[in-house]
Parts: C-alpha cells; structure tokens; sequence
C-alpha cells in the first residue's frame, strides 16, 4: 500500500500542472448514475478486483462522526474527475465485514492550477494539506444530517 506522501510525490511528477476537467454542475440524477456506476462495490472484493485498495487508516472524528475506512484507485488519482469513478471508496466497518457509505474525489494539490478550488455536482473541493489534496465526499450510500459533502458523517459508526 503507498503511503500518501508518496501518492502526492508521484501525482506530482506524472502531472506537474494539469488541470482537472470536472462537470460544472450536478445533480440528483448525477448521484443516481454514482450509484449505479458503485452499486457493486458494496463488496470489497469487487471493488478490489477492480482497482481499488485499502488505503491509510480508518477516519473518525470523536464527537462528530465516523468517516470510515478508504479504498482508493491510485491509478484514478490523475488529476482528472469523473463523476461516475470516484477515486475513493468509504467504507463503515463492522467487525471483519464493510458497509459502503460514501464515494470521495480527490485531485492532487500540485495537479491544481486554477484560481478556485475544483467543483463537482456544483461544491467545491476543500483543501487537504496534510495529505496534500483537494477533496469532496458523496455520502450517496448512507444519508448525512450534516450534508451530502460533509467530511464526517454522525451516522457512521466510529471506527
């Protein structure tokens, strides 16, 4: 598994400053075609055979929710987002068996070069400096009282 310095590192090299085409708008009909196009990703298996990996640990915030554990495609992490192939996968664990929750995009920081933050279904990534990032979740498989693009999820389990 790549630690995610080195995902920034190599997202750098390969890039260096290429913009990242997203649709300007969304819609509820967007976040049907990301079900449809994750449905069968609710097991991991799948999502593994088809690129996705276990990627850093599980996320929580104590007090405002659960985040869960990521499986990302590091090869989708090129800089450029489609609505239909999110470069994340959030997964609620319970126990030894995972629940997917979430789709997340992610677009290297060094990949960025426009005056706004990139957007998807018309919001606006937030800036991951630590991981070195901009990033959005869909909480399309499980309903967030916080926002369908909040980071943490209340109705998460912790890991």
């Amino acid at each position: 598994m790549r630690s995610a310095v080195a995902l920034v590192a190599a997202s750098a090299a390969l890039l260096g400053s290429v913009l990242v085409a997203v649709p300007a708008q969304g819609s509820s009909a967007q976040f049907a075609g990301v079900r449809q196009a994750t449905a069968s990703f609710h097991r991991v298996d799948k999502a593994e055979a088809a690129g996705y990996e276990k990627f850093l640990p599980c996320f929580e915030s104590p007090g405002v929710g659960g985040m869960g554990q990521h499986y990302a495609d590091m090869d989708a992490i090129d800089g450029t987002v489609v609505a239909s192939h999110p470069e994340v996968l959030v997964y609620e664990p319970h126990g030894d068996r995972m629940q997917l929750v979430a789709a997340e995009y992610v677009v290297p920081q060094p990949a960025w070069t426009g005056a706004q933050p990139p957007e998807l279904f018309g919001e606006q990534f937030h800036r991951n400096d630590t991981l070195g990032i901009w990033a959005l979740h869909a909480w399309i498989w499980r309903p967030n009282p916080d926002g369908v693009h909040a980071d943490f999820n209340p109705s998460v389990d912790l890991c």
